[in-house]
């Protein structure tokens, strides 16, 4: 039985590390998203269009950073990158 805790008490602290990782990377994963929306302002009010390349890193960080509030918060169990493939 003290086996199966202490197992359990494993787990929980290595997902309390990932946690930690995953929530270094969602706040640099904010700072880049700042830094593109102003990139992405910029470049629609010199060229009047969308720049596509930044508009497809916002709909994989959109992806990321959904699938990383969930894991921290323990509503899924599914582990967003760097534990799972991109």
């Amino acid at each position: 039985m003290e086996e199966v805790v202490n197992s359990r008490r494993k787990s929980i602290l290595i997902r309390g590390f990932q946690v930690l990782v995953i929530g270094v990377m969602f706040n640099l994963g904010i700072t880049v998203l700042a830094f593109l929306a102003l990139i992405q302002f910029f470049w629609m009010l010199i060229t009047q269009e969308k720049n596509g390349f930044i508009s497809d890193i916002g709909m994989s960080l959109k992806s990321w950073f959904g699938s990383a509030v969930e894991f921290m918060l323990g509503t899924s169990d599914l582990k967003p990158f760097p534990w799972s493939k991109p």
